[in-house]
């Protein structure tokens, strides 16, 4: 009696477990997005990245597009960060979502420090940083360089893709970038505000490592 009673427990199990899976499956391929903001709030960034990316593929949705491409670069997934950065930074209503994000997401932390800074300045310093990361030839090296001069204003406002940019050259202290990046942002006409002067100091002292 008690084998029959284990039994049926056991194929109870099974039968629940398979319905449980079969369930998360269908709900992965239906509603990627409810299962990309359950697995962020779980923690488990590196699959709400990929669920958002699915999201992003059914709808067009820019906002998880972004979220994917965030994630995936601040978990050393740089490769498939640079190529849905690379969509979105292309993508029809990509200054409209920007615009959106700085509205509802003032604060974003940058090195572990909250700034408020604009949203284009974020996604586009960060998406520098990862071409820079993967840069290999001097021609992709000034890629991302552009990428951030390109996308930084006259003003130099606080968490801008040129500092960005800088801190992650100085953080590896890349003497022959941070050689480069001085150049550039000496003949651009940024003004010389106290964080510009700041960074200028930074390179110096990198590029003569």
């Amino acid at each position: 009696m008690r084998k029959v009673i284990l039994k049926t427990a056991l194929i109870t199990f099974g039968v629940v477990l398979v319905l449980a899976v079969a369930a998360f499956g269908v709900a992965s391929l239906i509603v990627p997005a409810a299962m990309s903001d359950l697995t962020y709030s779980l923690g488990m960034d590196v699959i709400s990245s990929d669920y958002a990316y699915q999201e992003y593929e059914r709808s067009g949705d820019l906002f998880y597009l972004s979220r994917s491409f965030e994630i995936a670069a601040s978990r050393g997934r740089d490769a498939k960060a640079e190529e849905r950065f690379d969509v979105l930074y292309a993508a029809d209503g990509f200054d409209e979502m920007c615009e959106e994000r700085t509205e509802s997401t003032q604060d974003i932390s940058v090195g572990g420090a909250q700034i408020v800074t604009d949203y284009r300045d974020y996604v586009c310093g960060l998406g520098a940083c990862v071409k820079y990361r993967l840069a290999v030839t001097a021609e992709e090296e000034q890629e991302a360089l552009d990428l951030a001069m390109e996308n930084t204003e006259k003003e130099f406002p606080a968490g801008n893709p040129v500092y960005r940019l800088a801190a992650e050259a100085a953080g590896e202290k890349d003497a022959a970038f941070c050689q480069k990046l001085l150049a550039a942002i000496r003949v651009q006409g940024f003004e010389e505000n106290e964080l510009f002067t700041d960074l200028v100091n930074i390179l110096e002292v990198t590029a003569d490592e």
